[in-house]
């Protein structure tokens, strides 16, 4: 195991782990907040030509495939056309508390607002406002994140089941807390704590508001197997 931490290292260099990454990317110059993640760093690029012209706020995550950038080469064409050479730099900032989907690319000059969640494929071209899901190319406002939210939570148990009968269905055997690891709080007992769920908990990185909530939340199951009776699975047959 040591080794082939050790041989990441070497082969990977700063992009070997989100930590390294991020650490790297502050050196440069780049402003980057608390508890932000980069979830695959190899394939991850962040521009930092100017990293004075980047910001990064607090819990920011980042995953595969995205591109951030704070100037293009357009100039290249331009000189071709007049023999001048004018840049084309802007700053960019992210807000706290933002999800970027995978393969998302987040043009120059471009402002994120805080608690924002940008879809995977996304090209975001113009400011992004506070509170919001955008989505698409070019990216525009899906909802706010209370619709967000208020339909997540409408559909947490239907969605469960799907998942549930699902899983029944091809493996002919029961899901346990590590598949049903994002839906462990409609059945988990509150007086502990499922290392799958906590591990969610960690990764979200707001833990503590999460322990909070899960302690202060009531399950709508007693159980794993009671909710899995409601799925039907456990009875004679699926509903």
């Amino acid at each position: 195991m040591m080794l082939k931490q050790i041989l990441r290292r070497v082969i990977y260099r700063e992009k070997c782990s989100s930590e390294s990454y991020i650490k790297w990317l502050r050196n440069q110059g780049v402003t980057i907040g608390e508890g932000c993640t980069i979830y695959e760093p190899r394939s991850t690029h962040i521009d930092v030509q100017n990293p004075g012209m980047l910001e990064i706020g607090d819990y920011v995550r980042i995953t595969a495939g995205t591109t951030i950038l704070t100037h293009d080469y357009s100039l290249s064409v331009l000189a071709c056309v007049e023999g001048n050479i004018i840049g084309s730099v802007e700053k960019t900032t992210l807000g706290s508390n933002i999800f970027i989907g995978r393969n998302a690319i987040i043009l120059k000059g471009v402002t994120i607002g805080n608690n924002v969640i940008i879809g995977a494929g996304a090209v975001v071209t113009k400011d992004c406002e506070d509170n919001s899901v955008y989505a698409g190319v070019p990216a525009h406002k899906i909802c706010s994140i209370e619709t967000l939210y208020r339909k997540r939570k409408e559909n947490e148990l239907e969605m469960a089941k799907k998942v549930s009968i699902s899983y029944y269905e091809k493996f002919n055997k029961k899901p346990d807390e590590e598949v049903l690891r994002e839906y462990q709080m409609l059945f988990t007992d509150r007086s502990e704590m499922p290392e799958t769920l906590e591990d969610l908990m960690k990764d979200s990185s707001v833990e503590k508001l999460c322990k909070t909530y899960y302690k202060e939340s009531t399950p709508q199951f007693s159980n794993l197997d009671s909710f899995l009776k409601w799925c039907g699975i456990g009875n004679e047959e699926i509903e």
